[in-house]
């Protein structure tokens, strides 16, 4: 988490969270209108979209230009692009502040406001004005996953307007009408909480050092769809539980990384003996901790994260307005 530069690995955890309003184009009747706007069409609307890195990558028109290539990223509070895209743009921009992640340091962001942004055939299917866009310094970019040039992500202020299921197997993202969703009888729901805007789990992981656990560390995990590993712990919870540097042979190097501030480091993953998040218990086998300390969002007793990784084979919905995150089959 914490815009991390990592092969394998892209979460956020950025963005001053806006409420936009809600404005359907295109004309097509399968457009979605969020906010309390008439929806045109109770059928859900699906987009396509690419899962092969771990990731939700998919495109996205913004002032009616595109397709850009997005990451949708639930450790993301609102639209995040970076700085050549809003030069391109000619988005007028101003200062935001100081933004932490990977790594002690921290790097000024920018804020564009009121900018439009589509989704769907054409940007068409859905749409909606987010009030605030947070911008990227181009320094924080990612580089290209396969052939897509990622310029930006895309957090709650997309999610929370539908009820919103993530479909791996296949491909698929889908927006369902608040009001029209149904769960299945076979799914299995976790409770879900959110602190501005950022949705996260109550859990309890328990790590092994040599083959031994360690005492179980209980606290919240954030849920970073944007991160394709699954259970992670924040460094001071690692380095607590004598994780980090141990010489352990049952411990696997996943791959380095750079922060934000430009400090490398190295992301590990160490066996586990259970594990329970919202209230299900979870079938990771390991856990994963970075090296160096980095930062995390404004979530109350902070100790780590959760995921693409742990639902494998599930489509992942996320319904925010009742706070559950539902897995199906």
């Amino acid at each position: 988490m914490g815009m991390a530069l990592l092969l394998g690995m892209v979460g956020c955890a950025v963005g001053i969270h806006g409420l936009g309003l809600c404005e359907g184009h295109g004309g097509s009747h399968e457009t979605l209108k969020a906010d309390g706007l008439a929806v045109e069409h109770s059928e859900p609307v699906s987009i396509k979209i690419h899962t092969t890195t771990g990731h939700i990558v998919m495109p996205a028109w913004i002032e009616g230009d595109g397709p850009y290539w997005f990451v949708l990223d639930t450790g993301n509070q609102n639209t995040t692009i970076f700085a050549d895209l809003a030069a391109e743009l000619e988005l007028e921009t101003k200062p935001l502040g100081e933004m932490g992640g990977a790594g002690s340091g921290s790097i000024t962001v920018l804020q564009a406001n009121n900018v439009r942004v589509g989704l769907g055939s054409n940007g068409g299917q859905a749409s909606f004005v987010d009030q605030m866009v947070t911008v990227l310094p181009n320094a924080a970019k990612l580089p290209p996953f396969g052939d897509k040039e990622i310029v930006g992500f895309l957090g709650a202020t997309t999610i929370e307007r539908f009820v919103t299921s993530i479909d791996y197997e296949h491909d698929l993202l889908i927006f369902h009408d608040q009001d029209e969703f149904k769960v299945a009888k076979d799914a299995k729901v976790m409770e879900m909480k959110l602190a501005f805007g950022f949705p996260y789990f109550e859990g309890t992981v328990t790590p092994r050092l040599l083959g031994e656990p360690v005492e179980p560390i209980t606290g919240s995990f954030l849920l970073d769809l944007g991160d394709s590993n699954g259970i992670g712990i924040e460094f001071e919870q690692a380095k607590t539980a004598r994780l980090v540097h141990a010489e352990d042979p049952d411990q696997t190097l996943i791959g380095k990384g750079r922060g934000i501030d430009g400090v490398e480091f190295m992301l590990m993953s160490a066996p586990i003996e259970s594990s329970v998040m919202g209230g299900m218990e979870m079938d990771d086998e390991v856990v994963s901790f970075s090296t160096t300390p980095g930062g995390g969002p404004p979530i109350p007793n902070l100790v780590g994260t959760v995921g693409s990784g742990s639902f494998p084979d599930k489509v992942v919905t996320l319904d925010y307005k009742n706070g559950r995150l539902i897995l199906t089959d």
